[in-house]
């Protein structure tokens, strides 16, 4: 049996944290009454991630500032960074698809009809099939008025009929985004490996002429520079943030910061810009043989991989739901000016004694302790409405 090194808490941080962990530690150290530091949930996989680096496996014992941090198989040489994304035992539960995406990029690398050698990361995502187009366009909406309509066209779908909205969104964008995330994490995987050509870049959009369809070209660096600069400066002239610009459609301010860098960008010959990845396969035949060990049918078997991890993780969040400190930022307004929460209140804390007309329907659902089924019942028919209609 491998031996078992053990740290606390204290020493966790300061031996694999990072700076801002350790000064985040120390932070909640002095400001404790009891004078015990804590990491949160970011912290904490910030340092397993690490001790990874160092061990064969981790695990975590007990709660809050008394937990253990166990590492077991302490290895003979400290694993790189690169290596690390690349180990099996890497955030052990996080991409249990993994073999399967990289096949099905690899795949579409290969014999995918592709009009252009770059592509967006969610496009993507869509093109490989591992989300549908609703999963697409849902996670493309910002606006509330653009997020409604949306859902009011998708409800009269005899399919869709009775979805609930809040639940909706919670759905494609949550698992979305965990693809999406995935996705990055493999093509930078796949670039350090040599099996493919990986460089996020900048497309200008050039307006067809008469009717013809439009162009996307590759923006020179040194421009993309210029543009960046410029934006910042007109972003700055009508005091609008980013987070405006993706959530705010409909302030003033915004429109006005739109108008203006139109304007500019056609001065340049462009309709818009966007950020994109060009993408090119770079291994041969055997070269990706030798890369894998297995192959299997894929799309099919990704949503079944891909659904199973979200329900875990939904029963999860469930089971925090009733049991997990949770943090709020700000007061909702149907906490009715009740005084700031502690620490250690749960989400189900937090909203006892409410009624229940004021309750969102996810917390109805958590409350239920049905959230997680719910929320599989949803994906499966995102997932699965596309796939008909494709057949």
């Amino acid at each position: 049996m491998d031996k078992e090194i053990r740290f606390s808490v204290e020493e966790v941080a300061y031996k694999f944290g990072t700076e801002a962990v350790i000064k985040s530690f120390e932070r909640k150290k002095a400001n404790s009454k009891k004078g015990n530091g804590n990491l949160d949930g970011k912290e904490t996989k910030q340092v397993t991630t690490e001790m990874l680096r160092y061990f064969e496996n981790v695990k975590v014992e007990g709660k809050g500032a008394k937990r253990v941090f166990i590492g077991t198989g302490k290895r003979e040489k400290v694993l790189d960074k690169k290596q690390l994304q690349n180990y099996s035992n890497c955030g052990k539960g996080q991409m249990v698809y993994r073999t399967t995406l990289e096949e099905l990029i690899l795949m579409f690398l290969k014999y995918g009809n592709r009009k252009y050698l770059t592509t967006t990361t969610r496009k993507l995502a869509f093109e490989i099939g591992s989300i549908t187009k609703e999963m697409y366009e849902l996670s493309r909406l910002k606006g509330q008025e653009e997020k409604r309509d949306y859902h009011k066209k998708l409800v009269e779908i005899e399919d869709f009929t009775g979805v609930n909205y809040s639940l909706l969104f919670d759905v494609a964008n949550r698992e979305t985004e965990r693809i999406l995330n995935n996705i990055e994490t493999i093509l930078e995987d796949l670039s350090v490996n040599n099996i493919i050509h990986y460089l996020p870049v900048t497309n200008g959009v050039i307006e067809g002429e008469r009717g013809k369809p439009e162009e996307h070209e590759i923006l020179d660096p040194l421009l993309v520079a210029e543009i960046i600069t410029k934006q910042r400066q007109l972003r700055e002239k009508h005091n609008v943030e980013i987070e405006d610009l993706r959530f705010r459609l409909k302030d003033e301010r915004v429109k006005a910061y739109n108008k203006e860098e139109r304007e500019y960008l056609k001065t340049l010959g462009y309709t818009r810009i966007y950020n994109t990845n060009m993408i090119v396969l770079k291994a041969w035949d055997k070269e990706i043989e030798n890369y894998f060990k297995k192959r299997k049918e894929l799309k099919e078997v990704f949503m079944l991989e891909h659904r199973e991890f979200a329900i875990e993780k939904a029963n999860t969040r469930n089971y925090d739901f009733f049991h997990k400190p949770a943090k709020v930022k700000k007061p909702l307004k149907w906490f009715g000016g009740k005084p700031k929460s502690k620490f250690n209140d749960t989400e189900y804390d937090k909203i006892f004694g409410t009624h229940p007309l004021e309750l969102d329907y996810i917390t109805h659902l958590k409350l239920a302790n049905a959230y997680a089924e719910e929320f599989g019942k949803l994906l499966s028919l995102l997932q699965e409405y596309q796939s008909i209609k494709e057949n």
